[in-house]
């Protein structure tokens, strides 16, 4: 199971502290700055890499059993050991509303 609290998630708490709050002004700008190059270099590589592996088979696909070896298959990514990013679900959300709205 992966830990609650990660550097990366401190830093990105405290960038967002920063810009939305008025903790300290004189940081604001280049904390916002900070924060949209970051979500800008997540989204880039949710293009490039849109796919992650699945956290309950593990990239495997399916699971088996201890004793006689029965093999079933993974209900969370269908057997396929992959799930979609956060970001790229985002980033299909964004192009199917873009879509929509110009016709």
């Amino acid at each position: 199971m992966r830990p609650l609290v990660t550097p990366t998630r401190v830093a990105l708490t405290i960038l967002a502290i920063l810009t939305f709050s008025d903790i300290a002004p004189e940081l604001r700008s280049s904390a916002a700055l900070a924060l949209a190059a970051v979500v800008g270099i997540y989204l880039l590589a949710c293009a490039a890499f849109p796919f992650r592996k699945c956290p309950a088979c593990k990239g495997i696909g399916r699971f088996t059993s201890g004793v006689l070896g029965g093999i079933r298959m993974c209900a969370r990514c269908d057997g396929a050991g992959l799930k979609l990013r956060a970001g790229r679900r985002v980033l299909n959300t964004l192009r199917r509303n873009r879509r929509a709205n110009r016709r």
